[in-house]
């Protein structure tokens, strides 16, 4: 692996990295995996919906007199964050956090 700097014209600079062609397979099957995952969430939502629809308004569903699914009732505090930021803008500025990642985008 060769590793080349790239300047652009807005003074960013990146790291390069020249690789052979054998990481192509690499990135076709990271590629196919998240399209598989993409797939498998689609069936779960799909799955999930058709559950629902077929309880109706139950919180159990039992096939020969077993329990096989349960609708567990459950509650999330979450912060308004716009609400925090209009109506308080200080604390909203004082209680931020930033942090930073990276994520693979494959061409």
């Amino acid at each position: 692996m060769t590793t080349v700097t790239k300047t652009t014209t807005t003074t960013t600079t990146e790291l390069v990295a020249v690789l052979d062609n054998s990481v192509e397979e690499l990135i076709v099957a990271f590629n196919e995996a998240k399209a598989a995952i993409k797939e498998a969430e689609a069936k779960k939502a799909a799955a999930e919906a058709q559950i629902r629809e077929l309880l109706g308004g139950s919180d159990v569903g039992m096939i020969d007199g077993v329990e096989r699914i349960r609708v567990q009732h459950r509650n999330m505090t979450k912060v308004d964050r716009e609400l925090l930021k209009t109506a308080f803008p200080e604390a909203h500025e004082a209680t931020q956090i930033v942090s930073s990642y990276t994520v693979l985008q494959t061409k």
